[in-house]
């Protein structure tokens, strides 16, 4: 079994987000795991990404991951973990069947309540995502893993762009011989 290594710890999550303290510690662990590999991997790439975690796991963090972790990485990992964590937190598998958690003195959130939290969460996740991709860009020179991540078959190349967004604005760079679904190819005015 492999050592699983986290950029935070559950406690860190705890102390500066609104997860409340008698949140089972293996959920939120859970949470960062999903949010690091899914969420920050992809923005760093694999070269810087393992190094990162061999520095963590070693206890060797240079001064530059240092600030790389401290300032940035770890502010996206946050709101990254109660975005990926909202399910998580929210459903219990057990034998019987899929379980919502409740309480006596609390209401749940309805559907279009939850999505609004998790845009909310995503939103200021991927704020922090841009920065982190920001300050690599301009400090590329002294993370040269950053550029050159590797080139085996399951390397990941560092993402440029940290926003989604659900609208479509159509259109793709035509080239010779595509055909275009959207093109009037008819020979009438209409």
């Amino acid at each position: 079994m492999s050592t699983v290594i986290l950029f935070i710890t559950e406690a860190h999550i705890k102390e500066v987000s609104i997860i409340d303290e008698n949140i089972d510690a293996k959920l939120i662990m859970n949470a960062i795991r999903e949010a690091q590999d899914i969420n920050i991997h992809p923005i760093l790439g694999t070269g810087l990404y393992n190094e990162l975690k061999t520095q963590v796991n070693a206890g060797t963090v240079t001064a530059l991951n240092v600030t790389l972790l401290d300032d940035y990485i770890k502010w996206a990992l946050i709101y990254w973990t109660l975005y990926q964590g909202v399910d998580i937190f929210t459903y219990k598998i057990r034998n019987k069947g899929i379980y919502k958690q409740s309480s006596e003195n609390s209401t749940s959130l309805d559907l279009e309540e939850t999505r609004r939290l998790m845009d909310a969460f995503r939103n200021k996740a991927e704020w922090y995502s841009e920065r982190i991709t920001k300050y690599l860009l301009e400090n590329q020179t002294s993370y040269p893993l950053y550029i050159n991540p590797g080139n085996t078959v399951d390397t990941i190349h560092p993402k440029r762009n940290n926003y989604t967004t659900d609208w479509y604005l159509g259109g793709y760079k035509k080239k010779d011989n595509d055909w275009n679904p959207y093109e009037n190819t008819s020979d009438c005015d209409c």
